[in-house]
């Protein structure tokens, strides 16, 4: 597996403009460039030979190993008129327009989503150079009426004084209105690497029609790069380097690369607007895709960035990846949401964007058309279902992984003016680091579980009805979906048996223990003496002993993480959670509720004690966290957690919760109303208690990530009546059953 690292790690190192691979149609482009010097040769003739030693068999050009009819006609008539160019390769000519003749009308029947990049406004005006060079192919063609109509609409959205004066995307493709537009002027709008819009295709024409050197520079530049072809655009640098971070993240293996992300993300960084980026630095036009990437990964980990960015692509009620586009692209609609879901609180404008994005993919979803213009992947209606479903505050990192793995594939195919690969995002050497991995996780994993059952069998708790050990199960789930590196084995076994503990004093106190008892177990926690625990019931006494038995463990093991005692600090914890139990207990035998204010700042979660007694155990040493249990962060886990443990309830009218102290406060509004205001104060908690995981302070990153998957947790397994029907897949995928 470490060879595999090494490999990975050598790919990130050597990160520049991005690895791509070559598009015939764009190489033909390149080839018609006569010399400069006047005479009647080409500029490019490693182009001209190129595309005579690439002829596919059935006589097109492109993607030996997918077949998509607009993307093979179009680089075979590009490649045919390159040749009549300069009257050569006759035979490999005449195959091309057989191909041609034999595949256009298939045309009518292809999905339009797989229609390249401005093939309406370049496929027209290449036919109408085929037919000045008398080239045999049927011009009569029904579709190819139907093309000039896409034509017509794609430029009346984009009026050609704006093409000539302002950056659009019609840069990318000026090849198809070389006749029409003022060259003077669109050679000014050129990008700083002497493309236009960074398409060797484009510029390749612009070459022809000007003679500028720059655009000279920047072809023969990429001529060499790729060995006597071009890619269809170039450089992809901002581009690989998000997707490749994005790729690493959602297989569970970016843990290997921290430095190596973080150059990444520097340099993406740097090149970050306030109206945001492209696929390439400098780009004079900005998307909504690779903003929306950048802006996620930007902020997820640490960096200072806005969502004003999201602003250029809004129009009126919609946002759009590019002005004038066509259609929206599903993927582009997917990462829009993705941004969406590391929103801070007041940033309307992530909030519009989501709303929208998720609409649009709902609605895609049910007319059962989660494909896209941009990418042919392996399961992409699973990935955007899996977001829809799961969004970010409710999704456990492991289960998200386990999910990808199945849906990675190492040979996607995107869709630009041709199809291309980019071999450093996808790629079989992630996939199969990813499932080693995943598969090295795993078996460790079972080997805990198995001691923690050890652990349960041997202790009294399986007499109390509340710890069952499929609640055992769950509450190690949780700490592997989340807390899952080898080296954190202590910390998940600690979060286990904390969690299950809570839980099952939790549930003894709900339906069987007295106020008296709780009280009386309080007391022996500020006592802490297992051999005085005065008059009290037999179970109080049990789950005093079991609780001061794991303490007692917990502590010993904290003393080598942390060269200290932490014992007086794990008892403060759980009598912290106890007393606040009590006062919850007392709340709901009495006839005077609580306010909503009073009630969530005395509501202490039932993962705490998991939460914060783990933190000693994931790597960081800790002066203090006497003041943990007042701290933001800690708060707004316990609200946020309480909110969504109260919307889930069955028992909304007669339990003390959110809901009914709500309505009570509020009398004019209904059940429902009230559990909609809840869901909204809930989800303004989560991104509260995001936002403070993010911000910089004294308590370390990996402690604050606690706090944000405990919430994450209990929005997954919001009520223990709900527990068992969700869990029994989660835990197969991630504990039971290896990756393939």
């Amino acid at each position: 597996m470490w060879e595999l690292v090494e490999t990975v790690r050598s790919m990130l190192n050597s990160l520049h403009d991005g690895e791509i691979s070559v598009s015939a149609y764009d190489t033909a482009w390149v080839a018609r460039v006569p010399a400069l010097d006047g005479s009647n040769k080409p500029q490019f003739p490693m182009c001209l030979n190129w595309i005579m030693n690439n002829q596919l068999e059935d006589g097109s050009w492109g993607d030996r190993d997918l077949f998509l009819t607009y993307d093979r006609i179009c680089s075979a008539l590009a490649c045919a008129i390159a040749l009549k160019t300069w009257n050569t390769g006759d035979k490999i000519v005449h195959k091309a327009l057989e191909f041609i003749r034999k595949t256009m009308p298939k045309m009518e029947l292809e999905d339009s989503t797989h229609m390249p990049i401005g093939f309406e406004i370049v496929f027209p005006a290449m036919i109408e150079e085929a037919m000045a060079l008398e080239l045999d192919i049927d011009y009569r063609e029904p579709v190819l009426q139907t093309i000039y109509a896409e034509r017509k609409k794609k430029l009346e959205r984009i009026p050609m004084n704006v093409v000539q004066n302002y950056p659009t995307t019609l840069l990318h493709s000026l090849e198809g209105l070389h006749k029409t537009i003022d060259w003077d002027k669109v050679i000014k709008l050129q990008s700083p690497d002497g493309s236009l819009l960074f398409s060797p295709a484009s510029t390749a024409c612009a070459l022809m029609h000007t003679g500028n050197e720059k655009c000279l520079q920047y072809l023969n530049n990429l001529v060499k790069r790729f060995n006597c072809a071009v890619p269809n655009v170039y450089p992809v640098d901002l581009f690989e380097h998000l997707w490749i971070v994005d790729r690493l993240q959602r297989l569970g293996i970016s843990r290997y690369f921290t430095q190596e992300i973080k150059s990444a993300l520097d340099y993406v960084y740097r090149y970050w607007t306030d109206k945001g980026i492209a696929w390439a630095r400098g780009s004079p036009v900005q998307d909504a895709d690779d903003t929306s990437m950048a802006f996620r990964l930007l902020r997820s980990h640490g960096y200072d960035i806005s969502p004003d960015a999201f602003k250029t692509f809004q129009e009126g009620d919609s946002f759009v990846c590019f002005s004038g586009q066509a259609g929206q692209a599903v993927t582009g609609m997917y990462n829009l949401y993705r941004a969406s879901q590391v929103m801070f609180p007041g940033e309307t404008i992530l909030e519009e964007a989501g709303s929208f994005a998720r609409k649009f993919l709902e609605g895609k979803r049910q007319e059962n058309q989660l494909y896209d213009k941009w990418i042919i992947s392996k399961d992409l209606p699973g990935e955007v279902e899996f977001a829809l479903d799961n969004p970010m505050h409710a999704r456990l990192e492991r289960l998200a992984t386990r999910r990808y793995i199945d849906q990675y594939a190492a040979d996607d195919v995107w869709i630009g003016k041709s199809l291309y690969r980019m071999p450093f995002v996808n790629n079989p050497i992630f996939l199969e680091l990813a499932k080693a991995d995943f598969n090295m996780c795993r078996a460790l994993h079972r080997k805990e579980f198995q001691q923690l059952e050890r652990w349960y069998d041997e202790s009294s708790l399986s007499m109390f009805k509340g710890f069952s050990r499929s609640k055992l199960e769950q509450t190690f789930y949780s700490a592997a979906a989340t807390i899952f590196e080898p080296e954190l084995s202590p910390a998940r076994l600690i979060w286990s048996q904390c969690w299950f503990i809570s839980l099952g004093i939790n549930e003894y106190f709900d339906h069987q223990g007295s106020t008296k008892e709780l009280e009386d177990l309080i007391n022996n926690v500020e006592r802490w003496n297992v051999n005085s625990l005065g008059n009290c019931s037999a179970e109080v006494k049990i789950l005093f002993v079991e609780l001061y038995n794991i303490v007692q463990n917990h502590s010993k093991q904290g003393f080598l993480y942390q060269g200290r005692s932490i014992g007086g600090a794990l008892r403060e914890i759980w009598k912290t959670w106890l007393s606040s139990l009590l006062q919850r207990t007392k709340w709901k035998m009495s006839d005077n509720n609580p306010t909503l204010e009073e009630y969530l700042k005395a509501s202490h979660s039932s993962i705490e004690p998991a939460v914060r007694s783990t933190m000693y155990f994931v790597g960081e040493t800790l002066a203090t966290t006497g003041d943990i249990k007042d701290s933001a962060i800690c708060q707004m886990m316990n609200t946020a957690s309480r909110l969504v443990q109260d919307t889930h309830t069955d028992k909304v009218d007669s339990s003390l919760n959110s809901i009914t102290i709500y309505l009570e406060e509020n009398p004019q509004l209904t059940k429902s109303e009230a559990l909609s205001e809840v869901q909204a104060l809930a989800n303004k908690n989560m991104q509260k208690l995001l936002y403070e995981t993010l911000q910089p302070g004294a308590l370390p990153q990996a402690c604050k990530q606690l706090f944000l998957n405990a919430a994450r947790i209990m929005n997954v397994f919001p009520g223990t009546n709900k527990v068992q029907a969700k869990l029994s897949n989660h835990v197969k995928r991630v504990l039971s059953q290896p990756v393939l």
